[in-house]
């Protein structure tokens, strides 16, 4: 995991690499941001959410708390004012993961196109004598990915509740983030590379190198942003770990 992390790091010098690193960045550093989370807040404010079921069921139930703590003699109102600074701060935290996650999806299209070519960059530059060639077809692979993007947005929507429960909604929503964002890239970097069947064998979510060092790539998204670098970076990552992986196969005669 760190032997990936030290090698991205190195490569950002490479101007082929450096170039487009900052092409997200300069496409999205303005438009991104404020559409990003100016879409989460209104999300939050829609009849969508505040109308739910469940959330209205959750609102009953904690008005009925603050007036059962409320009541409790001198110590009620100290208790709910420093449960108000809790929620406050926790709802701050939720709201600036979230709302960095539409700029992590804005950068990851943007990326996307760019694939091919860090691949190649971070081919020519480490593994020249490594021979590879990917699968699958980009029609196919964007149908995965919508097709996964659909189950975790069920998910999200399902789980909405969870929202108002501190500590375990920033882990919750931080976990389905990280695995749309490791299978979406795992799936572009892999379709590049591998072969389907050494692909298959390198994509689980047990796999815990990748897996590892993506995730704490991921982490850096929730930064003002740095989630507009992050993809790229997860791709250079992936790449040397692919390539790592093939170099250990035989290599076709030239």
């Amino acid at each position: 995991m760190v032997d990936l992390w030290l090698k991205t790091l190195s490569d950002l010098k490479e101007p082929a690499i450096l170039w487009r690193l900052f092409i997200p960045f300069v496409a999205a550093i303005i438009l991104v941001s404020l559409m990003g989370y100016g879409i989460f807040g209104v999300f939050m404010v829609s009849d969508f959410v505040t109308q739910n079921p469940m959330v209205e069921e959750f609102n009953t139930w904690s008005e009925q708390a603050e007036q059962t703590i409320g009541a409790i003699p001198f110590i009620g109102t100290i208790i709910l004012w420093f449960l108000g600074i809790v929620m406050a701060v926790i709802a701050g935290v939720l709201g600036v993961l979230l709302g960095s996650y539409l700029i992590l999806l804005f950068a990851m299209i943007i990326t996307g196109f760019m694939t091919d070519s860090l691949v190649k960059a971070v081919h020519d530059k480490h593994y020249p004598n490594v021979s590879y060639s990917g699968h699958g077809s980009m029609w196919g692979m964007i149908g995965k990915l919508l097709w996964f993007g659909f189950l975790m947005l069920l998910l999200f929507i399902v789980t909405i509740p969870m929202l108002f429960i501190p500590l375990v909604n920033a882990v919750w929503f931080w976990l389905l983030g990280f695995l749309f964002f490791r299978f979406s890239v795992v799936q572009d970097v892999g379709q590049v590379i591998l072969p389907e069947k050494l692909f298959d064998e390198v994509k689980p979510l047990g796999n815990w190198t990748p897996t590892l060092a993506i995730g704490g790539l991921f982490m850096l998204s929730a930064l003002p942003l740095v989630g507009l670098f992050v993809p790229v970076f997860a791709v250079i990552a992936l790449a040397h770990y692919y390539f790592d992986y093939l170099s250990t196969m035989p290599q076709p005669a030239e």
